[in-house]
């Protein structure tokens, strides 16, 4: 199951002077299981399992994420596998929008007496997703999209023109239909200009769990075809929680308890929820181009829902999570307005520390961007592939090292780098090594 992680350790050693005040459980909004299920109304939605995995002697990092950005009108998976060996990243985003590849009310279970299901794309259906494979000229106008073959009937999709370069900007699948059992073709007709070629992709995520208890025995399936390659890499996962959730801030809630909207009308508008399961004993297999390997790990799930930055003011921010061997589980992050954290700077930020018992802090940290950076080679954005983390309440000194450069998602409007790492340090004035992930979205 490769390194202990949190949970695995002893907790009980000494803290330094002054002992840092843990957050009172009665301060915590989260309330489970019912707040593992969809928030109707929230404006973003989210879950994602990220972590280290590992397959004999060979370490992989993965995410599976599914997210809805009702106030925006569309939803989104963001599916990667980083083979650590042979420094490969496969990955893919997917977006899916209304009223037919998603319903911002339906897309996960709401009720808390029936099973958690979380569903984008259908696993059923080998019609999920299109990719514009060439962007063609002289196009006076969108050109209509023709879905033929693949045994199935009813789908529909959308290109968008781009008037200033005369080319083909996109094109997005509108409704999936039904009874695709193999790849359509797919054909751009029209538009006064020539030469722009799409074609389809099978992807999906899927998220199940038994309602008495959705934190044990869930069954997480997804496959990508990835962006660059066009490998299709599928999981078949089953996880369970061994310990308590781990509530970010302590509460919950962004803010603090003493200042959120406790308006049930409002507060999903104005309060952003977050807590992870960081503690997933995890097992099933990764198949990558055909080949099938079984995988083990501690793994790592984020449930973030409510407020959550606007298409004016997005939210860029830094976060490492670190799950070492002592026991202890840290989040730690940073938001920003504008730049980037800068290599070598030291910058404040915050931290939520829980040891294995459950116990729980928010306090004072430092950021410090150090070694080496990466810059991508699709999207131009430079990421620090290492941070140096010091949180004084706990005398500990932690350094987050990404295990391989290209993790990025690099999304056109926003690219955003989630990578798996590796952490080492000391906590307590004691050594802990754990495994860890470097997320950066600037």
């Amino acid at each position: 199951m490769g390194l202990a992680a949190c949970g695995g350790g002893d907790s009980a050693a000494p803290a330094p002077d002054p002992v840092p005040t843990p957050v009172p459980s009665s301060a915590v909004q989260i309330h489970l299981p019912a707040d593992h299920y969809l928030h109707r109304g929230a404006p973003t939605e989210w879950w994602w399992h990220i972590g280290t995995l590992k397959a004999g002697s060979r370490t992989f990092g993965f995410e599976i994420n599914a997210a809805s950005f009702a106030k925006d009108g569309f939803a989104f998976t963001q599916i990667m596998l980083a083979d650590i060996a042979n420094n490969k990243h496969y990955q893919r985003t997917t977006p899916y929008i209304p009223p037919f590849m998603f319903d911002p009310d339906n897309w996960a279970q709401n009720d808390v007496n029936k099973d958690w299901s979380v569903r984008l794309g259908d696993p059923a259906n080998k019609l999920s997703a299109l990719e514009l494979t060439h962007p063609g000229s002289g196009y006076t106008s969108a050109p209509t999209v023709v879905i033929t073959g693949g045994g199935g009937a009813l789908a529909s999709g959308i290109a968008v023109h781009d008037p200033a370069t005369g080319k083909i900007a996109s094109v997005v699948l509108f409704g999936a239909g039904l009874g695709y059992t193999s790849l359509p073709t797919v054909t751009l007709v029209g538009g006064g200009g020539t030469g722009a070629t799409a074609k389809a992709l099978f992807t999906y995520v899927t998220m199940d769990a038994p309602w008495a208890d959705p934190s044990k025995n869930m069954l997480v399936k997804a496959a990508l075809v990835d962006e660059t390659t066009g490998i299709l890499v599928d999981f078949d996962l089953k996880l369970s929680q061994n310990g308590p959730p781990f509530i970010v801030w302590g509460t919950g809630v962004n803010g603090g308890s003493s200042s959120f909207d406790t308006n049930a009308a409002t507060h999903l508008k104005n309060n952003n929820y977050y807590y992870s399961l960081t503690r997933l004993q995890t097992s099933g297999s990764v198949t990558i181009n055909g080949e099938k390997l079984d995988v083990s790990g501690v793994t790592w799930m984020d449930h973030e829902y409510g407020a959550f930055g606007t298409a004016i003011n997005p939210v860029k921010w830094v976060l490492q999570d670190m799950q070492l061997d002592n026991g202890v589980c840290i989040s730690n992050y940073a938001t920003y307005t504008s730049g980037a954290p800068v290599l070598n700077q030291k910058a404040k930020s915050e931290a939520t520390v829980q040891r294995a018992d459950g116990t729980t802090y928010l306090v004072e940290s430092f950021l410090t961007p150090t070694g080496r950076t990466w810059t991508s080679g699709v999207s131009g954005t430079t990421y620090n592939m290492q941070f140096q983390i010091d949180i004084p309440a706990f005398n500990a000194s932690l350094v987050v090292t990404s295990l391989m450069d290209s993790q990025e998602f690099p999304v056109l409007t926003k690219p955003t780098y989630e990578g798996v790492a590796g952490a080492t340090g000391t906590f307590e004035g004691k050594k802990v090594t754990g495994t860890a992930w470097n997320e950066q979205s600037v």
